[in-house]
């Protein structure tokens, strides 16, 4: 979803904005966007609507969305560019989409492209690396492993410098303790803050591609220092 104590900020933002585009947010979409671009079509969403309340998901169900089926456009971001002008948009919206698709590079390319300013957000790489349930090593002795992070996600990603770094995920990950951070280990569950990515942007930002070493030294380092991070 979205880290909930930003959002009043980007409403406050976007609000004023003549155009706002939410990237990727199909299941639920910033209702601040004046246009929505998915895979999924504008009628998954209006069927959501229609759901209980209670098992809806709205990021502000009160307000009444800018957007309209009119404004809903069907893309893949990875296939073909952004079906927009240079600079068409005053603000663009991309939350929890970069970790999921095959080319997160081409994907931060349109947004820089179409839009002068925006809000960026993923899972943090150290909440990719946790598995939240208890009692890690009994379930896994039964043969019943816990998960550990997102397993449908492609892309560990970290916001270093100002930069914002996509790793692909190595399944050897799962393989040695050493490279994951079970919750007996930290000692709870981690916080929204820790378990999320997000950063504001203006005009442009820095990103790349990273390449894990294959003899995973760097997996165990990671998980050393997340730990002391966390619990300093």
């Amino acid at each position: 979803m979205i880290a909930l104590k930003n959002l009043n900020r980007i409403k406050d933002i976007t609000l004023g904005m003549e155009r706002v585009l939410d990237l990727g947010g199909g299941r639920h979409p910033l209702p601040y966007a004046t246009h929505v671009v998915d895979l999924s079509p504008y009628s998954q969403y209006n069927l959501n609507q229609k759901l209980p309340s209670h098992r809806q998901e709205s990021l502000d169900p009160n307000f009444k969305p800018r957007f309209s089926d009119n404004t809903w456009f069907i893309h893949d971001v990875c296939e073909d560019k952004l079906p927009f002008e240079d600079n068409f948009f005053d603000f663009c919206f991309c939350s929890h989409l970069l970790e999921d698709i095959r080319d997160p590079i081409k994907a931060c390319k349109e947004l820089i492209r179409v839009s002068k300013a925006g809000y960026i957000e993923t899972p943090s790489r150290q909440r990719e690396v946790f598995s939240k349930a208890r009692f890690f090593r009994i379930k896994s002795f039964f043969g019943k492993i816990p998960q550990i992070g997102y397993y449908h996600h492609r892309w560990f990603v970290e916001l270093i410098n100002n930069e914002l770094i996509f790793t692909a995920k190595d399944g050897r990950i799962y393989m040695d303790s050493q490279r994951f951070i079970r919750r007996s280990e930290l000692g709870r569950k981690m916080t929204a803050d820790e378990s999320s990515l997000y950063f504001f942007w203006q005009e442009n930002f820095k990103f790349r591609e990273n390449f894990l070493s294959e003899d995973m030294h760097e997996l165990s380092e990671f998980k050393i220092e997340t730990l002391k991070k966390i619990k300093s």
